[in-house]
């Protein structure tokens, strides 16, 4: 986390930090740091907690004229929530409902909103591992930028999870079918694929954060939102061109006919298949195809379906359907089982339900789409 100078005010709250850097023309630039190096910032319900606060106090500040967000260390902006304490709150009530983890996602996915709908630029510096829920972080934001040492993806088939805290809305709007491909894989997307499939914005170098922040605090900030945004907009460009960063191809736009011609089906199953049979056997693509292989065919199946639900659907109710199908996945022994086997016991043999697509039943999944609440957890947030 860079120190910029006694000016600047900074409040520690443990795994979030915020420090206000005065603006030479006036109001400040919150710095917003994820402080939880040593688990590579995964997101605990108090640091979303601190985080929706914050946020909400930053957008009623007239003094603050943007936010600057970042992940604390060099491996990683946010590997996503904590699934291992996720896990715990579904064991402690096993088959129903997982009250801490419903709640922190409920919260989480209200502090996702509030970036996308945030009337003050958002920096993003996306650096390192950007994982699930980290992407959504992310994704929201006004300036996403990316550097040579990012590394995204949507890991949640391989813990028999699915993509969420907005990600239906994102990967709905990735070239062609690419989204649907990034989130059954659990495809590494570099800088080059970001920016291709809309996720980033800008590449600056990796060792640039803390000199990109300062000339971001010495910009002539006014009282026009709007007008701060073109700002940011044409200076983060011209650092881009200086920083002439030199990317190999995005592999997601190498490879998008082979993807979009092998997910016209409206079945996961033929998805599947298509994509195997037809493979451009590329080291990428064939470690992708693996990866799909490892991860539970339930949640394949579910991914599916739930792309093709969110087609026509707003944000908010992207965030409320959502939140539906990981309520009603925390209690899935699915999701525990993914868990155990890639993030506790570590050998990566999840032994599923189901050895296929195929064998999955449509009522279960279909199941998964009935609200298991009488009232919406997000009616009073969102």
């Amino acid at each position: 986390m860079p120190v910029l100078g006694s000016a600047s005010v900074m409040q520690v709250d443990f795994s979030l930090c915020l420090q206000r850097h005065p603006a030479p023309a006036g109001g400040y630039v919150a710095q917003l740091t994820l402080n939880l190096p040593k688990q590579l910032n995964a997101l605990t319900p108090e640091m979303v907690e601190m985080l929706y606060l914050h946020l909400c106090q930053l957008r009623d500040d007239p003094e603050a004229v943007a936010v600057f967000l970042e992940g604390a260390g060099h491996r990683a902006f946010c590997t996503g929530a904590d699934a291992r304490r996720m896990l715990a709150s579904a064991m402690a009530n096993p088959g129903g409902a997982a009250v801490e983890a419903e709640a922190f996602l409920a919260r989480e996915y209200a502090c996702f909103h509030l970036i996308h709908s945030f009337p003050k630029p958002v920096v993003v510096w996306g650096h390192g591992l950007v994982m699930g829920a980290g992407v959504g972080l992310m994704a929201g934001a006004s300036h996403r930028i990316v550097t040579e040492s990012s590394r995204l993806s949507m890991p949640e088939i391989t813990i028999g999870f699915l993509p969420n805290a907005g990600a239906s809305w994102y990967l709905a709007q990735m070239p062609g079918k690419t989204g649907l491909f990034s989130a059954l894989t659990a495809a590494p997307l570099d800088a080059a694929d970001a920016l291709y499939a809309g996720l980033a914005d800008y590449c600056l170098a990796d060792d640039s954060r803390g000199a990109v922040l300062r000339s971001l605090i010495g910009l002539p900030w006014g009282d026009c939102p709007q007008e701060n945004g073109e700002r940011l907009t044409d200076h983060l460009t011209d650092l881009e061109a200086e920083h002439g960063i030199c990317l190999d191809a995005a592999q997601l736009k190498m490879h998008r006919a082979w993807i979009d011609d092998s997910s016209t089906s409206l079945d996961a199953g033929t998805i599947a298949r298509q994509l195997q049979r037809s493979a451009q056997r590329s080291p990428w693509a064939s470690a992708a195809l693996e990866s799909m292989g490892r991860g539970a065919a339930s949640s394949a199946k579910l991914i599916v379906a739930q792309l093709q639900n969110v087609e026509a659907l707003g944000l908010k109710e992207v965030f409320r359907l959502e939140l539906v199908l990981a309520a009603n996945r925390l209690r899935d022994p699915e999701f525990a089982e993914g868990v155990r086997a890639r993030l506790i016991d570590k050998h990566r043999a999840p032994n599923w339900c189901y050895r296929s697509i195929g064998e999955v039943p449509d009522q279960e999944i279909q199941a998964l789409f009935v609200a298991p609440w009488e009232q919406h957890p997000l009616d009073e947030i969102l």
